[in-house]
């Protein structure tokens, strides 16, 4: 059986990177409104465990896997109703978090993975919890030197986000403009807001209210490249065109709560859903989940492996319809595939990555929405296993999940995907 090997949130920059040089993932990468700004953000995640304890409300530990059901059999009803997970689609989102900045957290760290793109890499390749959330100044940086910051996201006023009102940090994660010195500028759609202007008002804001509390960090961040600029923001997608499970589905409520959290608030419809070289809008809406984006530019010349975005539809040849959700889970709690195998990166799954901190509810709400996915015939290679067979050239250890990985490997894999900023702390058109 194909198995479930992926990836982190790309958006249509990603069909560049991938025609550049392998010099790319050698560098330390790692509403509707008006034109402005850059925010970068990203699915993938690590070693957060290494940060301060985890929000009150939030299950971020190891889960019980027995309880689990690895085997094979199907996590039943009473499971998801166990946990007070996000509800979507005419109900409030009800997160069981203690406050609206414990919610916040939770999103950031967990369902988004922003820490994995705002937070700079030490020499090690760990990432630098001293300067958590304080940008990357070469989140993406070329072979020809251009680069791409993710932004500082801390309250420092004058490196990162403190200066900014709620509605202005809001608008630039939702709608993909920032305050510019000349009114506003468009973010690069690597960081993928056009996917989050659908997140529920009451999550938008407890993103808001997370990042106006913690530590201020002051970490000037150079505006982005030029080659980075654009115009105009990227379309946003049309929710009434992201599949929604079947009527008939037997886990309804929970695969539509797994609806809100892989393709609104999260960043799994991303991934898994091929790229347009150009044009408003950067993903290919008539391949939904079907998987086939390559990531093995980003690794070429340091793990040399090659992850390709699985397809995540039930067909049952090419994608995963003879999974069962207690398989699903079990990739996105413990990064282990229906055959015990590992996940490559940059899929941030496992107890070392974003995914790994998911509560179990909303793990399984994921599962049964992606279960409840239409089948598609897209027959992806499965060309990446984990760990490598070899060590990468600087003699990094490897994890036994894709978010744990070694070093600046993953940098160059890291995308701008979710509630953060992209590029310059100073406003003007060439930042993000």
């Amino acid at each position: 059986m194909q198995k479930l090997k992926i990836s982190s949130q790309s958006t249509w920059l990603l069909a560049l990177l991938v025609a550049l040089s392998a010099e790319a993932c050698s560098s330390d990468t790692g509403g509707k409104g008006a034109p402005d700004g850059s925010m970068a953000d990203a699915a993938v995640t690590t070693n957060l465990d290494a940060r301060s304890p985890d929000a009150p409300g939030t299950d971020v530990g190891m889960p019980d896997m027995a309880a689990m059901d690895t085997g094979g059999a199907d996590m039943g009803a009473a499971d998801a109703a166990a946990v007070d997970a996000p509800s979507v689609d005419g109900a409030a989102v009800d997160s069981g978090q203690a406050s609206p900045a414990a919610r916040g957290q939770y999103l950031v760290d967990h369902v988004i993975g922003c820490s994995d793109c705002h937070t700079p890499k030490l020499a090690s390749g760990a990432p630098d919890m001293t300067k958590y959330l304080a940008g990357n100044a070469t989140f993406v940086t070329t072979p020809t030197g251009d680069a791409l910051p993710s932004r500082n996201l801390t309250p420092d006023p004058t490196t990162g986000l403190g200066s900014y009102t709620a509605d202005q940090i809001k608008h630039m994660f939702l709608d993909g403009v920032v305050p510019a010195e000349a009114g506003t500028a468009a973010l690069n759609p690597t960081m993928p807001y056009y996917v989050f202007h659908n997140m529920a008002a009451q999550d938008a804001d407890a993103i808001v209210a997370y990042l106006q509390s913690v530590k201020a960090v002051n970490n000037p961040i150079p505006p982005r490249s030029a080659a980075f600029d654009v115009a105009v923001p990227a379309d946003y997608l049309d929710p009434t065109t992201i599949p929604s499970p079947a009527a008939s589905y037997p886990q309804l409520a929970s695969a539509q709560r797994g609806r809100y959290l892989a393709t609104e608030s999260g960043l799994c419809i991303e991934c898994h859903t091929q790229h347009l070289p150009s044009g408003p809008m950067p993903l290919d809406t008539s391949k939904f989940f079907q998987g086939g984006e390559d990531f093995s530019a980003l690794f070429a010349g340091t793990l040399n492996i090659h992850p390709i975005s699985a397809n995540l539809t039930s067909d049952p040849t090419t994608g995963l319809g003879d999974w069962t959700t207690g398989q699903i889970v079990t990739v996105l709690l413990a990064g282990i595939d229906d055959q015990g195998a590992g996940i490559c990166p940059p899929m941030p799954v496992g107890p070392n990555g974003a995914y790994g901190g998911l509560t179990a509810g909303d793990a399984l709400d994921i599962a049964n929405y992606i279960k409840s996915l239409p089948p598609a015939v897209n027959d992806v290679p499965d060309m990446c296993s984990w760990p490598p067979t070899a060590p990468p050239v600087d003699g990094g250890g490897f994890g036994t999940d894709g978010a744990g990985m070694d070093g600046a490997a993953i940098d160059g894999a890291r995308r701008i995907d979710s509630a953060a900023i992209d590029s310059t702390s100073v406003d003007t058109s060439s930042s993000g």
